[in-house]
């Protein structure tokens, strides 16, 4: 059990081995012979991240944001970006943890799930979010190129982004938005015209994170096809194979942004930029969107990383701070903020395991079908958007959980919650992850959906699930019902019901899974605070009483908020 009040601050605890959750899902996920081999990998980042890597993210985020310079003392144009050398130093030992180059690890006893770099990922983002955003983007651009590159694409610019040794790694980049498109990808406007073994691109890019990438990919158009089906997908190296840098990339500026300061985010212009085509020559937005598939995942898991974050420093501080004559985690008001936040994710880590187990079914593992691919498209929108939306709540809580000093900036939380914000923006809105949703439906991921939930409740047959089981058998048919009703309205309609049909959906599919998650805790240990955090999300998403729970006068013990908050075991 955690001691919060024993704490100097949450900087004290190691990450990985004091994070009761993430650790037991690494136990329980990851094959027994990659965990070994990378448990003291696990460890050391843990011990990072908690360390040297949180106290440079403060200075990045203050005092030391990245600089463009346009030009060199001679006024020759090199738009270079200016990092100060903490954040450098962050670079050399955020990616020398394998975040992105596990995945490629030959030396492994076993192929390496994404599961693995996922862990090191939302361990870094619960430091510095501005530098986990360019390690998303690098995931992507190495898994495009694994998945549709050339093998000289990849023997050239793969293994380097793939590398942990900082003198070889280069970092990626994917140039999406454009200033009249933005979710609307079809509108893309750079084009690209042919020119022997390379493409020559025109064009500009509104929102390009980190911009001063060595090796990114971006879209342009290359036929008259409309929208999205007349682009294809090309690798915008920085420097050109000769060793001269391409000529045609310039930086206008960078982004002033709310949060994530970290991040070189800046407007480019392309103008006869050397391009290479990746895999067919008008399957662009296809590749892209398995780029996004990445991204999207590591959106999801980096929003339930502040969420964490946001939490244990909320735990921390009312363990410690006294008003009124009395610890404020005492308090009840303070009690339930705690056990639901906790709750939350623990129902975010019931989704994120399903969503990358999808994932590593389908692309690691290449053992996935059709309806294995479409649950998984349907997964990775699902848990974007609450996932990202958590960790803005998260901090907001764990910032008024502070008091007066959450405000403050010598404290993580505003930096937490502005860092927060941007996930529920980029990637994809809610809105668009709504109609992601409602496309797989209608392309055939309703059944995939349904018959998971179904089979996954029928597994659940230990006694102390027999309370559970029968609201769980109504929503999953509810859930049926709902999606079957929305796929029968007008196109209007279901577009204005896709929202509020997606969060239903998380909400089913995260109760029933969390009930899974904690008969496996019950067979496998005899604890059932999993079940209790279960039995607690019900409460949370399917009770409605019109009292509004004030007639039941239902209150968290002091033995249930230690079992919830302090992982005390618990007995049922």
């Amino acid at each position: 059990m955690l001691n919060y009040g024993k704490l100097s601050s949450a900087n004290d605890l190691n990450w990985y081995t004091d994070d009761p959750i993430l650790t037991r899902y690494a136990k329980r996920y990851l094959p027994p012979a990659v965990l070994s081999y990378l448990e003291e990998t696990f460890q050391a980042t843990g011990k990072l991240v908690a360390g040297p890597m949180d106290r440079r993210a403060v200075h990045t985020d203050r005092e030391g944001q990245p600089r463009l310079i346009r030009y060199n003392k001679k006024g020759e144009e090199i738009n270079e970006v200016w990092y100060n050398e903490g954040y450098l130093q962050t670079v050399r030992d955020g990616y020398g943890t394998g975040v992105v180059g596990l995945r490629y690890d030959e030396n492994a006893p076993e192929k390496v799930p994404f599961l693995a770099n996922g862990i090191l990922f939302y361990l870094l983002t619960e430091t510095e979010c501005g530098f986990t955003c360019p390690v998303a983007l690098t995931q992507s651009v190495a898994f495009v190129l694994e998945k549709f590159g050339t093998e000289e694409q990849k023997r050239t610019y793969l293994t380097r982004l793939a590398s942990i040794d900082p003198d070889v790694m280069e970092q990626g980049g994917t140039f999406l938005t454009e200033i009249q498109g933005g979710s609307d990808v079809g509108a893309t406007k750079t084009v690209a015209v042919a020119e022997g073994d390379h493409y020559l691109l025109t064009g500009e890019k509104w929102f390009a994170s980190n911009c001063d990438a060595e090796i990114s990919i971006t879209l342009a158009r290359v036929n008259e096809k409309k929208s999205t089906a007349g682009l294809g997908l090309f690798l915008l190296p920085r420097t050109l194979p000769d060793g001269t840098r391409n000529p045609g990339i310039s930086i206008r500026r960078l982004k002033d942004k709310l949060g994530v300061r970290a991040v070189a985010s800046g407007e480019l212009v392309l103008n006869n930029a050397v391009g290479y085509l990746i895999g067919t020559l008008d399957h662009g937005f296809k590749y892209m969107a398995e780029a996004l598939n990445v991204s999207r995942l590591d959106t999801a898991l980096g929003g339930l990383a502040i969420a964490r974050r946001a939490f244990l420093e909320a735990a921390v501080y009312t363990s410690q701070r006294e008003a009124f004559g009395n610890v404020v985690a005492r308090y009840p008001m303070v009690q339930e903020t705690l056990a639901n936040l906790i709750t939350e994710i623990e129902a975010g880590w019931a989704m994120a395991a399903q969503m990358i187990s999808k994932f590593d079914q389908v692309h690691t593992y290449n053992t996935g079908t059709q309806d294995d691919y479409l649950l998984m498209r349907i997964l990775l929108s699902l848990g974007k958007t609450r996932l990202s939306d958590l960790g803005v709540t998260a901090a907001r809580q764990s910032l008024e959980l502070h008091g007066g000093n959450g405000y403050i900036e010598e404290y993580v939380t505003p930096r937490l919650l502005r860092d927060a914000i941007v996930n529920p923006v980029w990637e994809g809105t809610a809105n668009i992850q709504a109609l992601e949703v409602l496309k797989t439906l209608h392309r055939g991921g309703a059944a995939p959906f349904v018959a998971d939930l179904q089979a996954t409740l029928a597994s659940l047959e230990h006694p102390a699930l027999k309370k559970l089981h029968p609201q769980l058998s109504a929503e999953v048919a509810r859930a049926q019902e709902l999606i079957s009703h929305v796929l029968q309205q007008d196109q209007r309609q279901q577009t204005a019901l896709a929202k509020k049909l997606a969060d239903f959906m998380y909400d089913v599919y995260t109760a029933v899974h969390l009930a899974e998650e904690a008969q496996y805790d019950l067979l496998n240990s005899g604890d059932g605070r999993r079940l209790l955090a279960a039995e607690q999300w019900v409460k949370l998403v399917f009770s409605k009483d019109a009292d509004r729970g004030i007639l039941s006068g239902e209150v968290l013990t002091d033995e249930q908020f230690e079992a919830l908050v302090a992982f005390g075991t618990w007995s049922v």
